[in-house]
């Protein structure tokens, strides 16, 4: 069973979770945002998935510190770990790594919102979960803090013109992942709604987000197919649910 940690509704899994199914992975869905509680323990886990949100991996509420625990613990145990957005951060701070602010862009600061190139780095070209997918590539993004610190012994896999680390590894088994690149369309106008006064309030046009998406969302979505297909083939085959081992994996 895998374990995953939705904070936000409008950060779900999204696309990921059908794939997952598809590759006989039974799911086990946590939302925080609903006031659902996380587990005691990881008894039972094969893998743990850590989605976006508005919180911030620096807070220390007994929530935050919990999830924190967990990726340790996960990790600690050699089971797959895969965080997006906010999960890429705890991933980060949970393993040593800091998180802050986002540097400033052209405009001066604030958050990164809507499309920019993602370009892997040399050691992300080698890595089998970017097999098949192009060297730079459009990738969606929401988010105001970054990794500024990546844990000792991690990997920087790809970055962006304002996010120098867009993705990084810890290991064999364990992520991170800057962007979204689990949003559907569907997924992107209810952020672009949920999110109206914060991009008012930097002077982000939604229009021009639209247009972008309708340009990008073909690419974008064979690269998240082929991402997650990948993650589940190479990082988290069903048919290795052995926590605490790790078999079989090269980079």
């Amino acid at each position: 069973m895998l374990l995953v940690i939705e904070h936000s509704d409008v950060a779900p899994l999204g696309t990921l979770g059908p794939i997952l199914m598809d590759h006989a992975h039974r799911l086990k869905v946590v939302r925080l945002s609903r006031g659902e509680p996380l587990p005691r323990d990881l008894d039972d886990v094969d893998g743990l998935i850590v989605c976006g949100g508005p919180q911030s991996a620096n807070d220390t509420t007994p929530v935050m510190q919990r999830g924190l625990e967990l990726i340790r613990e996960a990790h600690g145990r050699s089971l797959p770990v895969l965080g997006i957005c906010l999960g890429a951060q705890m991933l980060a701070k949970a393993l040593g790594g800091e998180v802050g602010a986002l540097d400033p862009g052209e405009n001066g600061g604030g958050p990164e919102i809507g499309w920019d190139l993602v370009r892997l780095t040399p050691a992300g070209r080698e890595d089998p979960l970017f097999t098949g997918i192009g060297w730079t590539a459009p990738q969606f993004h929401w988010h105001g803090e970054q990794v500024t610190k990546l844990p000792p012994g991690a990997r920087a896999l790809a970055s962006s013109a304002r996010t120098k680390v867009q993705a990084f590894g810890v290991g064999l088994r364990s992520y991170g992942l800057q962007y979204h690149p689990e949003v559907d369309e569907r997924g992107i106008q209810r952020l672009l709604v949920d999110g109206a006064r914060e991009m008012q309030q930097h002077k982000i046009s939604a229009d021009s987000i639209l247009t972008q998406t309708r340009t990008h969302l073909a690419t974008f979505e064979r690269s998240a197919q082929r991402l997650f297909a990948s993650w589940t083939l190479y990082v988290a085959p069903s048919d290795r649910k052995n926590p605490g081992v790790a078999r079989d994996l090269v980079h």
